[in-house]
C-alpha cells in the first residue's frame, strides 16, 4: 500500500517535542524523583500533562489536516 502523507516528516516539529520529554523522562530528569532539585525538569505530573497536551495536538493537527509549526516558521 502507497503511504498517502509522511506524519513523520510533516510533524516533525511536534514530534520532536514529544522525544524530547520522553528523553528528558528516560533520563531520569524528573523534579523531585532520585533527589533532583531542579524544578525546571518539572515533576512526572507536569511531564504527563505536557506530553498529554503534546499529542492531542498532533492528532487533531493530523485528523483534520492542519498545519504543522514547520509549515507555519515558513
Amino acid at each position: 500500500m502507497e503511504k498517502v502523507l509522511n506524519v513523520s516528516a510533516k510533524y516533525a516539529a511536534e514530534i520532536a517535542g514529544i522525544k524530547a520529554v520522553l528523553k528528558e523522562l528516560e533520563s531520569g530528569r524528573i523534579y523531585g524523583f532520585n533527589g533532583n532539585c531542579t524544578p525546571a525538569d518539572g515533576s512526572l505530573e507536569t511531564n504527563v500533562d505536557v506530553l498529554t497536551a503534546q499529542l492531542k495536538d498532533l492528532l487533531d493537527k493530523i485528523e483534520y489536516g492542519k498545519a504543522s509549526r514547520c509549515d507555519n516558521e515558513h
